[in-house]
């Protein structure tokens, strides 16, 4: 039998005793069911101390008990350890108990109470939740809880009870109201016509216990062809814009509370094309950004001539038509106009290829009926034969009005712009009868 010196057993002994302290005992956490399953406890307390949390920011999430510089590492990342004037004076006698939940909808964590049984450390926990209708701020810190007991060396159970906290009441309520410009009446719903002017304001009311503390108005939805912006009058509130084309325009408008809840509307303006047997000629832009301003588009004049007769334009008064200008948008309306209508667009401004186009759309009875756009690049002072509109049905036929060139269509493009029309069927060629001689008349002998 191998005997062993004296001054190895005792050095074996230290180590041993060491490792036996700096082992860190089990950590069990008890919530919900397995909380309401387990027998009341009963033990010695322990006194809390309870530092500025500030000092703690930056602990992982979970349940942790810090007896020495490993469960420091274990329970901090790199760099973001608590100062030595937040930990224990003394390890040997104290140790930190670390409460950081997981759960992001909480607003508080405290230990209440610890307790010492013969076998095992108890520490009780209470967790609230965040209130219904309730939000986190921006930039708030973690919720955490640290503790300074006698250090204890003995498996630790948590007891996490679960409150909720008082409900915050709803999110704002938020109203959007219009009218015309210059207008009395404020109204949720509203039509409008081309070449009017709209005026919406946004307006907020707290429903709960945090007061609005911000309201804004913008545009949600633009119709296609629509430069429409809004001119605020006051403040953020406050707005007024141009209806430019047919078609929905969505205003909505946003309210922000106290602690960040945001609640919002959206009220829609529909410029409809009036129901009548009037041709409504309308002259829009589209392949264009937003940000850009139609003052800076190429000027253009669109005409409307009535069977080779009458003619609309701007800046030629009719009693038959109607022509209103706004920025770089024509709104024509022809007085129940008959037969058929040749529509053309003269350049004033060259207009480059990939720049803005324009296109012609025709409304009756109510309904957009046809539209033809113009891709291709023109001269200054160049024409664009759109087409020849059937005043009855309100679309673009395929043949022109006697002495026209090609008339354009509603789709693609041709050396005019429009789509050439498909030639008009050729009618049938009718042989002559034939006829049979008839037979010679007998001659007398």
């Amino acid at each position: 039998m191998r005997t062993w010196p004296l001054a190895v057993l005792a050095l074996a002994t230290a180590l041993a005793a060491a490792n036996a302290c700096s082992s860190t005992p089990a950590v069990t956490v008890l919530r919900g069911d397995a909380l309401r399953a387990t027998e009341p406890v009963e033990g010695d307390p322990l006194k809390i101390k309870r530092g500025q949390q500030d000092a703690y920011v930056g602990a992982k999430t979970g349940y942790a008990v810090v007896r020495n510089e490993e469960d420091l590492h274990a329970t901090w990342a790199a760099g973001h350890e608590p100062p030595a004037s937040a930990r224990p004076a003394n390890p040997q006698r104290q140790m930190l108990i670390v409460v950081a939940p997981e759960t992001k909808d909480l607003v508080r964590a405290r230990v209440t109470k610890v307790l010492e049984t013969a076998n095992a450390l108890h520490v009780f926990v209470n967790e609230t939740k965040r209130g219904p209708g309730c939000m986190a701020r921006s930039g708030e810190d973690p919720v955490l809880d640290v503790v300074t007991v006698d250090r204890i060396d003995k498996p630790t159970r948590f007891y996490v009870e679960e409150d909720v906290a008082e409900s915050c009441g709803d999110p704002p309520a938020v109203t959007v109201k219009c009218r015309p410009a210059n207008g009395q009446n404020w109204s949720e719903t509203l039509t409008a016509q081309p070449g009017d002017v709209v005026e919406c304001e946004v307006t907020a009311e707290s429903r709960g216990k945090f007061a609005v503390v911000d309201r804004v108005m913008s545009i949600g939805e633009l119709p296609g062809g629509s430069t429409a912006k809004l001119q605020y009058t006051r403040g953020p509130t406050r707005a007024s814009f141009p209806v430019d084309v047919f078609g929905t325009y969505a205003l909505r408008g946003e309210a922000t509370d106290e602690s960040g809840r945001r609640a919002s509307t959206v009220v829609k303006i529909d410029a409809l094309p009036p129901r009548t047997k009037d041709l409504i000629v309308q002259l829009v832009w589209t392949n264009f950004d937003r940000s850009d301003d139609p003052d800076t588009f190429p000027r253009v004049k669109l005409r409307a001539q009535e069977d080779g007769k009458r003619e609309c334009a701007e800046g030629a008064p009719s009693e038959a038509c109607e022509v209103r200008t706004r920025s770089a948008f024509t709104h024509m309306k022809l007085k129940a106009p008959t037969g058929r209508t040749r529509v053309t667009v003269g350049y004033v401004d060259e207009r480059v290829e990939k720049g803005p186009v324009a296109c012609v759309q025709v409304y009756l009875d109510g309904k957009r009926t046809a539209e033809a756009c113009d891709r291709l690049g023109r001269r200054a002072d160049e024409k664009w034969e759109v087409g020849v509109v059937d005043r009855d049905t309100g679309a673009f036929v395929e043949s022109a009005l006697p002495g026209d060139g090609d008339a354009g269509d509603a789709d693609g493009g041709t050396k005019d712009g429009g789509v050439s029309p498909k030639p008009a069927p050729k009618a049938p060629m009718v042989k002559p009868p034939v006829t049979k001689p008839a037979p010679p008349k007998p001659t007398a002998e």
